[in-house]
């Protein structure tokens, strides 16, 4: 742990890191004219979300999640007009620190001007494997089963993500002592019963910067903690339109 290391030693990896996260977090904020411009045939979207950890019992917990996707035109980040929404409940049960089993039901819908008549009712199950790595890295690896009723119609759908990241403690920026920071990587991809193919996948990084002191990202039941979420995503889908959706995300992540 970095607490461990010499002072100078610590200073040193620390101070890039916050860095890097204070770039991270410009860029996440800046125009999207200029990614427009490049590829003006794929689509920028802002992906906000809100979730929330309660604690039920030492091994159970519910999950609460709320999202909405908006398009951004002509780089206009909090003026982009929503176009779906997407609530959730979960429970998640975890037998030990390597595994989280997970149940859940969400519930999604086109919303504002862009509403098509698009409605879903999902029901998903996800096995959660985790394993910590030389260096501090931590490895997840989150298989989820979706069963879809799209406007009516079933169809099944997998998903496989793998997580990559490494959390630090800052001890010498005054707004950030005794918080954290967690850079990450991640990658997904997605099968579809309905196309019959491996048809989309995601890409992203991110970090998640610890609002409040107190359990580090790592604890499996953290408590009244506090997170901030934001990350840049690149989706590509064989069968949707457009093929690729530049996305910028920020999640307000909350543990009870």
């Amino acid at each position: 742990m970095l607490e461990k290391l010499p002072s100078r030693r610590r200073s040193a990896i620390q101070k890039p890191l916050v860095l890097i996260s204070g770039l991270f977090l410009l860029v996440l904020l800046s125009d999207t004219r200029t990614i427009r411009a490049q590829e003006p045939t794929k689509r920028d979207e802002f992906w906000p979300s809100v979730e929330v950890y309660i604690n039920v019992k030492p091994k159970v917990r519910l999950y609460l999640v709320g999202t909405v996707s908006k398009t951004i035109e002509d780089g206009e980040l909090f003026n982009a007009q929503s176009y779906e929404a997407q609530i959730g409940a979960h429970v998640d049960y975890i037998p030990n620190e390597y595994l989280i089993l997970r149940a859940g039901y969400r519930y999604g819908r086109a919303v504002g001007d862009n509403d098509d008549g698009f409605r879903e009712n999902r029901l998903l199950a996800d096995q959660i494997l985790r394993k910590l790595l030389p260096g501090d890295l931590l490895l997840t690896d989150r298989n989820r089963e979706e069963f879809r009723f799209i406007t009516g119609d079933f169809s099944f759908r997998y998903r496989n993500r793998v997580t990559i990241e490494r959390e630090f403690q800052v001890s010498d920026v005054p707004l950030l002592r005794s918080r954290t920071i967690t850079p990450y990587i991640s990658g997904e991809i997605f099968y579809d019963t309905r196309f019959g193919v491996w048809n989309r996948n995601r890409y992203a990084v991110g970090v998640v910067q610890s609002l409040r002191r107190g359990p580090i990202q790592r604890m499996l039941l953290p408590k009244r903690q506090i997170n901030l979420d934001f990350y840049l995503m690149r989706q590509n889908d064989s069968r949707s339109s457009p093929s690729h959706v530049n996305a910028l995300g920020a999640a307000l992540i909350f543990y009870f």
